[in-house]
């Protein structure tokens, strides 16, 4: 489904409910808005062709609208929390922490591998005896 012609689309949401909830947080900010989604959705979900749904207001609102629903505020303390974890290599991290990882590999690794090292010798055995 596409908007109507001097509409746009401000946010897209997984399901219609979610969607319905910032149309209505709209609402009662005097701000006029259309949720879109597939007719199915709520009859016959497996029949659903465009998942999601989409929340549609008119241009000249589009600013405000986002505005009320936080979607042009950024968030400064996700924004660092990212960066810390996202932007470190393993080979910067702490010495105790490659070492543990390692450990934690090998002790993972090494159990199955003997254990298929000894039923492969025994089954080995009791073909060529």
């Amino acid at each position: 489904m596409r908007p109507l012609p001097g509409t746009t689309v401000i946010a897209e949401y997984p399901d219609a409910w979610a969607a319905r909830v910032a149309a209505a947080r709209l609402a009662e900010s005097g701000i006029e808005a259309t949720v879109l989604v597939d007719p199915a959705a709520d009859v016959a979900p497996h029949h659903v062709v465009e998942h999601g749904a989409r929340l549609v207001v008119r241009e000249e609102a589009a600013e405000v609208a986002a505005g009320v629903l936080g979607l042009d505020r950024p968030d400064p303390v996700a924004d660092e929390l990212d960066a810390h974890y996202h932007l470190h290599r393993f080979a910067d991290r702490p010495r105790w922490v490659r070492r543990a990882t390692v450990v934690v590999l090998v002790a993972l690794v090494i159990p199955p591998a003997a254990g298929a090292l000894v039923l492969a010798v025994t089954i080995l055995r009791s073909l060529f005896p």
